[in-house]
């Protein structure tokens, strides 16, 4: 389970990637990452990045435990790249259920644009409640 996290969304010239910092999260840990937002000029903005948590459980999505909204204030006027943090706290709706060893969660990027559509990417993690 020590696979790599993969989110990267491409919107035009705008590539947003979603980096965690462990994809497998213990107990006492938060979700970390930073979201990098390039390619981003006057004539373009993304408005609203959503991350939202799923657990799955049998192999489907089944609900969804955790979300955090990231409002861009302004557009970025620069090339340079955006760097933004993110930390979400684990609560007890991610607790593997009782036959699991872990909880299998999904960890969605959503990217609102400036025009109102919206692009998704998701990639797996990982929760353990052991110490």
């Amino acid at each position: 389970m020590a696979k790599r996290f993969e989110s990267s969304i491409e919107v035009q010239s705008i590539k947003i990637d979603t980096v965690v910092d462990h994809p497998y999260i213990e107990h006492g840990i938060n979700l970390s990452g930073t979201i990098y937002i390039d390619g981003v000029h006057d004539d373009e903005s993304v408005e609203n990045i959503k991350l939202e948590v799923f657990k799955v459980r049998n192999e489907l999505v089944s609900e969804i435990i955790s979300k955090h909204s990231i409002e861009l204030v302004g557009s970025v006027a620069s090339k340079d790249m955006q760097m933004i943090p993110f930390e979400i706290m684990p609560d007890e709706r991610w607790i593997p259920d009782e036959a699991e060893e872990v909880s299998k969660l999904i960890l969605r990027t959503t990217v609102l644009v400036e025009n109102g559509n919206e692009f998704s990417d998701e990639d797996e993690i990982y929760f353990d409640i052991e110490e």
